[in-house]
Order: structure tokens, then sequence, then C-alpha cells
């Protein structure tokens, strides 16, 4: 029985959510099938060939307007089959071994690229993909061989079967990106350290949604209802898409709003989360008055490890948490915080905190999201510790946006509202607002000392080596 049919239009409960998803990528064409920035520099996003075409992901039309495409089904096998051969195929037999401890150089990135571009020839999958590393552990100033080196985990890669991210073969884990790293670099030498996205609906929308409400209280059918839902979300009309502090057409935003994105969906009730104890926010609801729901992501690290002298320092913590705040709106579309957040809304921000981790381990973009936190705080821990530590060599090409320019993607303006509700829930609710926060500062300024973290475990080789692998540090 609808929630019209029996009782007026206040007791309605209805998130609308605006979304937006990175366009269908593995990671830019696979970047360019691993010839990526272009050959060598400035490129163009977009579907790529071979296995990166059965994958689907988004749509961005002309106007900029975000929009699902769908996904071409996949046995499991035949994926998995199709994995191995992509990474057989492109990746050397090195890059492909799994090991917990891979040490990337920057320095030697950086000179390989120099060498590369002035060649004018294509960046290898290993330079694109920092060694294949998935997860940012461990930063090391190394006085001796003037040189930045990061470590974390690696293996081989190849599109998932869901959106063509690249992954890892056995971690499912997105690697961490040379054009993400180029976006933290740049955007931290330019001061900025405040990173992030927001979807939101305009004023005069917000103001027609809370008139359309007051017009259309009145009880009635079940169809009628389902036509009221649907029409609300065509009364919001498209929502704005913000990004702050990088640029806009790169896969660093893109990743941002696909996170923000798939928050909401699991918010909504659209998409199962695939995690047991992360139920949708419609099935957390309790009855209330209106209001409007914020979610958004923040910063959430353990106090960075460090030893005494202050260069070598591990990373830990989920990267993110989810904040949660209420909100209303006034009869001219205006928002601000209201007195109170309802404890379904607390409730959704705790259970997806709680189980972030696990989230990422089933959604790559959430565990591209906090690679993204990881490369801002790489960033910011060169920017402040560099000259302390004694390393004169610093970034020059990475940072230099005519030599080495980032492959674009299309720009997401909009998106679609969307309408939903949970039958014999009470209260108009409007799920739209969200958004990714990073805030790389604050993080690299709570540190730790310790005695355990020693630079010889990272088993240094040969000055000229990009990369190798070496004994976990525990």
């Amino acid at each position: 029985m609808s929630a019209w049919e029996k009782r007026p239009m206040k007791y309605v409960y209805v998130i609308l959510l605006g979304a937006c998803l990175n366009g269908s990528m593995p990671t830019g064409s696979a970047l360019a099938q691993f010839g990526g920035f272009g050959a060598p520099g400035a490129g163009t996003g977009g579907a790529g060939g071979g296995l990166a075409n059965q994958f689907g992901g988004i749509v961005i039309d002309p106007e900029g307007i975000l929009r699902d495409a769908p996904l071409k089904p996949m046995q499991a096998s035949q994926a998995k089959r199709l994995r191995q051969q992509f990474a057989e195929e492109r990746l050397s037999a090195e890059l492909i071994v799994e090991t917990p401890l891979r040490v990337f150089s920057l320095r030697n990135l950086e000179a390989d690229l120099l060498r590369l571009t002035s060649a004018g020839e294509p960046i290898p999958a290993e330079l694109l993909l920092l060694g294949g590393i998935h997860r940012l552990e461990y930063v090391l100033f190394d006085a001796e061989r003037n040189d930045i080196l990061i470590a974390g985990p690696a293996e081989g890669f190849a599109p998932a079967m869901e959106g063509g991210r690249l992954v890892g073969l056995t971690s499912g884990r997105p690697p961490l990106l040379l054009e993400d790293l180029l976006v933290a670099l740049r955007a931290n030498a330019q001061g900025q350290t405040w990173l992030g996205c927001s979807i939101d609906p305009t004023e005069e929308n917000t103001a027609r949604l809370q008139r359309y409400i007051q017009a259309n209280s009145t009880p009635v059918t079940p169809q009628v209802a389902g036509e009221r839902y649907r029409q609300m979300g065509l009364v919001l009309g498209n929502q704005v898409v913000t990004v702050w502090g990088v640029p806009a057409n790169s896969h660093f935003a893109l990743t941002l709003v696909h996170a923000d994105y798939r928050m909401k969906r699991i918010a909504l009730g659209t998409e199962p989360s695939g995690v047991r104890q992360v139920r949708s926010h419609l099935a957390l609801l309790a009855a209330q008055g209106n209001s409007l729901q914020r979610w958004w992501f923040a910063p959430c690290y353990q106090p960075l490890e460090t030893n005494t002298d202050h260069t070598l320092f591990r990373i830990t913590g989920p990267r993110a948490q989810l904040l949660s705040q209420e909100e209303i709106a006034d009869t001219e579309g205006r928002r601000s915080d209201a007195a109170y957040t309802r404890r379904s809304t607390e409730k959704f921000a705790e259970l997806f905190t709680e189980h972030f981790e696990a989230l990422c381990d089933v959604s790559p973009e959430f565990a591209a999201l906090q690679n993204l936190y990881d490369m801002a705080l790489l960033a910011e821990l060169i920017q402040q510790r560099r000259v302390a530590a004694g390393i004169t060599w610093k970034p020059s090409l990475l940072l230099d946006e005519t030599r080495l320019p980032l492959t674009t993607y299309p720009v997401p303006k909009f998106v679609p509202s969307a309408a939903t509700h949970r039958k014999g829930a009470r209260g108009v609710m409007v799920g739209l607002i969200g958004g990714v926060r990073i805030d790389s500062r604050a993080v690299a300024n709570r540190i730790e000392v310790t005695s355990r973290l020693q630079r010889e475990q990272f088993g240094v080789s040969d000055r000229g080596r990009v990369w190798w692998n070496a004994a976990a540090l525990r």
C-alpha cells in the first residue's frame, strides 16, 4: 500500500539521488593500452579496444550530463581467463609476481619519463601503474640515494569484470596511478591541500521541489503515488557537479565523483553494498519529520608511524570515513544545517565507516578513493619532509604540465535526479547532498615516533632501477 494511499504527503519517505560515475575506464582506456598520456603526452580518455570494450561504465553526453551505461554480462570464469590473458600479454613476468612489498623510486621514475618523452616513446605499464603497487604503506626519504621511495603490496593487474577499471589479479584492488600522483603533486605545489567534489541541487530546483511537495500532499492510489515519486526527480532536475583543487577533466576528479556516486546508490538502496553489515539508508529509516541528508567522505588515518629522524613513514588506517549531517531547506531553496541529525542518518554513516575496508575489498571505486587520499598525503609529506630529510632532488618533470600533460576525460557537469521510496515509512527526506573532502595537511601533521621502522628492510636495489621487490616491513 502506498504511503500516499492512506496518509497525506507529509508522511511519505523519499530519497532523491544525484549521481555521477567515472567514464568507463580501464583507467583511461587501459591508459591507451599502456601507451598512456597520449604518445607520450596529452590524450583523451574513453572506451579502449580489446578487452576494455567488454566492460561498461557511464556516458557523458555533449551537455556534460552523466548517465549509466549498461554492463555486458560475463561469466566469472571467462572474466578470470581474460584478465589473466590481458596481464600475460601486456605485462612482464616480473611485474605480475604478487609480493607483500614492492619499492618504487620517484627519482628514477622521473628520469625514465624524461628519457621516454624526449624520444617520443610511450610510457610503459610499470610506470603508468607505479609498479603495480595497490596500496601505499611506506614512504622513505633516502638521503644516501638522494631519492624518495614509496612501497606497498603489488601484483599484476587487468580490467575488472564490472566497470573496466584496472584491478589486481588477486586482491581486486586498483593499482596506484601515475596520473593521480601527478595531479596530487601539482595541486600541492600550487598550495592546494584541500581537495574534493560535491553534487548539489540548485536553490531554484530545491525551492520547486518544496512547492511540489506542499501542493501534492493528498492521499492517492499506489499508481498515482508512483507517478509522484517519479515527478519529484524531474522537478529537482539536474544537479550540479563541483570539483575543487584538481582539474575537473582528470582521472583524479572522476574517481572522486565515482566514489560519491556509489555511496549514494548504496544509501538509496538501488545498489547492494556487497557487505552484509552495510544496509541502505532506506532500511534504517525511522519515522520522523522532513529534512535532507548529507553524507560526505573525510580523511581517517591512524597517526603516521615514523622513525627517530623522520625519514621513514608507515601509513595505516582506512583512509576515509563517512560523516553525516541533516539539512533543511527554506521556501527559496536555501539549505542550512538542521538542529539535529536523525539516528538513521548517523547509523548509515557509522556502518559505512566501520566496514569501509570490507567495502573497499568488494568495490574498486572505494579502494581507488583510498589511493587518492594516499596520493594527496604523499604529496604533502614530500612538501613537508624532503628538505629536512636531506633530499636535494625535487620533482621537476612530474610538475611540468607542458612537458608531461595529463590524459583528459569528459567533464561531468550535471547529474539527473532520481527518486525512490520505502513503503510505509514516514517523513519526507531528500538524500541529495554528499561529496568527498581530502585534507592531507592535517593527516601529515599527526605522527608517532617508533623504533620498529628500519630503512634497511627496504632491500635497496641498484640505483638505476625504478622498482624492486623487498621483504615485508613488519
